[in-house]
């Protein structure tokens, strides 16, 4: 599927080309091969997929032809909107080296997310290795497993037994007065056991008399088989089902009974059931888009956007397109905000955004799908509290207009960086949000040889994808936020008002109170220094430094044990320093030494700012020292700086603060190193 000359081109069974390129050819007809007789790949079916091109003519994205089949499969009897998965496709970042679209998951086993190792903002899949072999793993199977659809077919092919005569004592479980399901009809039972799943069915057996016969149900049975139900894979079933004993074939397709190619297509359906609740989102208009002053000085809040900042700002692969930006006048007097989100690989983004105000006018805006949205009540909107990823916004807390206190979170959080950016103390007047819809021209079904295809292919393409890339605010009172807790995008959550950032130390400030840059932080020391009587040992690299682990005496959480996420490599390399916590040791003074490019114009914008961080040096109040990472050669081109940072009188340094720049795969285990600064 591939974009000609302002039209979309769904083609045909192509092959790849060009591994390198990502160059494909394939014919325009959809019901031919790149191996039928006389096809001889003409320059005209060439194009480029599965690579960071986005714009151009002839770019798109390949599917498998079997893994299409179970698609169309899943939509039956409508088709696949082709238009809406372009869009969602488009809006996705690839992985260059794998030269697949990253969606958040690991393909349900086939690859590896490692989580402890990378931050959430970094390239964390690697492929999965199988010990026996490749061939014995199911993802090589092809999923639509003929053969064996057949067999289990005919297994189950028998008529079902009839329902036992039902015996009081045969159910153990005793009927009450307090059981609510006393009083209802076996057949509204039966139609409420449909709803549920099949463990809570017979939990629901076993707490009441009322489900006995559910069991025996082929109603129930058959429910299974239906779409969005655990065994809607065996789509096949459903025209294959007059006079089947449902309950037989359920227990013929347990996974532990099934070969490599069902196994392999039970994977790839969760998968298609992930894709087909993106694209059935409907995209709600916003009901005001109000004229005015430029929005480029509003406080603005987004994923990584590549392409659209400064080049060479960020350092981050991947992130979201904000391709469309809508103004939406915020009513005075708002008293609830609801939002409902979209799930994409392990993650949850905001989608659909509403607004009531106590006069009844509801402003709302985003991609809605059926799914119950949650809501929280305020006294007035006085800005957010985002946690914001790559691809965009995962959850929001409104500012209260009265108190200024945050509300209860709105989507998912979790394992987010976060930020304040937003939280202006003042009543919010307008938002400008930024979505992943792109405006694109019509599209063009020439090579489509079924009318019914036209028909139902030409309604889709309106250029529209899932989520809320961004948010900018305009407030009532013009309000500048210049520190750094309050301005930058922090993880694993915004350092608490307590801890002094000693904000002169960085280099450069500005560049964190702006765009996606998140920076991470560990207090080795815990709140007011109560892990530092228990601080025995750091641990870091003395080649280049890409962690720094903090051990203890005393068990402390994770997030106090580390500093950076990156592997240190060979355990020759590591650097041990014992530290004499429980007999008042503490680190009071830290060294560190950067090296910038000299008159570079071809340096990336953030080295030529900020420079590499070659070394730290930890010394402590007896003084004894250590020092982790590496001063190398550097070429005249490059200049070096040190700084240094002692604890005032009566302070004590509890953590780190810093931003990690090396974020490709495969990742260098030695030059690039953690920017660790002071918290």
């Amino acid at each position: 599927m591939y974009t000609c000359s302002d039209s979309l081109v769904f083609t045909g069974v192509g092959f790849f080309n060009d591994p390198r390129g990502g160059v494909f050819f394939a014919p325009r007809d959809p019901g031919a091969r790149w191996d039928d007789p006389g096809y001889d790949s003409p320059l005209e079916d060439l194009f480029v997929a599965m690579v960071k091109h986005k714009d151009g003519d002839r770019r798109g994205f390949v599917f498998h032809d079997a893994c299409w089949f179970l698609l169309e499969q899943a939509f039956h009897p409508a088709t696949v909107p082709l238009g809406r998965l372009f869009d969602v496709c488009d809006s996705l970042p690839v992985v260059i080296l794998r030269g697949t679209l990253n969606w958040g998951h690991d393909y349900g086993g086939l690859s590896i997310i490692r989580d402890r190792d990378f931050f959430p903002w970094e390239e964390r899949m690697e492929d999965r290795e199988f010990p026996d072999g490749w061939l014995s793993a199911p993802y090589s199977a092809c999923p639509l497993a003929g053969s064996e659809v057949d067999l289990i077919l005919t297994e189950a092919s028998q008529a079902p037994a009839g329902d036992p005569v039902f015996v009081p004592m045969a159910c153990s479980a005793v009927p009450t007065a307090t059981d609510p399901f006393n009083s209802l009809p076996v057949e509204l039972c039966l139609a409420i056991a449909d709803c549920l799943s099949v463990p809570d069915i017979l939990n629901a057996r076993r707490a009441s008399r009322s489900f006995w016969h559910t069991f025996y149900s082929q109603q129930f049975w058959a429910s299974r088989f239906r779409e969005g139900s655990d065994r809607s894979w065996l789509f096949e079933a459903r025209d294959r089902g007059r006079g089947r004993d449902w309950r037989q074939l359920y227990h013929c397709t347990n996974k532990a009974r099934l070969g490599l190619a069902l196994r392999n297509r039970q994977r790839i359906w969760g998968l298609i059931q992930h894709i087909s609740s993106i694209l059935n989102l409907q995209w709600i208009q916003p009901s005001s888009d109000p004229p005015g002053e430029e929005a480029q000085d509003w406080p603005l809040v987004s994923g990584n956007m590549p392409g659209q900042q400064p080049e060479g700002f960020s350092q981050l692969d991947g992130g979201c397109w904000r391709v469309q930006s809508r103004r939406i006048a915020v009513p005075d007097g708002i008293t609830q905000v609801s939002a409902a989100t979209v799930r994409v690989g392990n993650w949850d983004y905001v989608a659909w955004i509403s607004l009531a105000a106590s006069s009844g006018q509801v402003v709302e805006f985003g991609y809605r799908n059926a799914s119950p949205s949650r809501s929280v009540h305020v006294s007035g909107l006085a800005g957010f509290n985002l946690a914001v990823g790559l691809g965009g916004i995962h959850a929001l807390q409104c500012i209260d207009g009265r108190t200024l206190e945050p509300s209860a979170w709105l989507g998912c959080p979790d394992d987010a960086p976060r930020t304040w950016r937003l939280d202006v103390g003042a009543r919010t007047t307008a938002l400008e949000v930024g979505f992943d819809v792109r405006a694109h021209p019509h599209i063009s079904l020439d090579h489509l040889t079924l009318l019914s295809s036209l028909l139902a292919y030409s309604p889709g393409f309106g250029g529209q994808a899932f989520r809320i890339v961004s948010i900018a605010q305009k407030s009532e009172k013009s309000t500048s936020i210049n520190d750094l807790r309050r301005s930058a995008i922090w993880y694993p959550d915004v350092p608490p008002p307590t801890v002094s950032l000693n904000e002169e130390f960085y280099i450069p400030l500005e560049s964190y109170k702006w765009g996606y840059r998140p920076l991470f932080w560990s207090s080795f020391g815990g709140p007011g220094g109560i892990y530092l009587p228990h601080l025995t040992k750091v641990t870091g690299s003395g080649a280049g430094l890409l962690r720094m682990d903090f051990s203890f005496d005393i068990e402390v959480p994770a997030v106090s044990q580390m500093f950076g996420r990156r592997e240190d490599g060979e355990e020759e390399n590591l650097v041990g320093f014992l530290v004499d916590g429980p007999g008042g040791e503490v680190i009071d003074k830290v060294e560190v030494w950067h090296h910038f490019p000299r008159e570079d114009e071809r340096s990336p914008t953030w080295f030529r700012k900020e420079g590499i961080l070659d070394l730290v040096k930890l010394s402590t109040n007896r003084g004894r020292s250590c020092e982790f990472g590496k001063r190398f050669w550097r070429p005249k081109s490059v200049v070096e700086v040190r700084r240094e940072f002692s604890a005032a009188p009566g302070t004590v340094i509890t953590g780190f603060f810093g931003y990690q720049v090396c974020t490709s795969w495969p990742r260098p285990t030695s030059h690039v190193c953690t920017k660790g600064q002071l918290s």
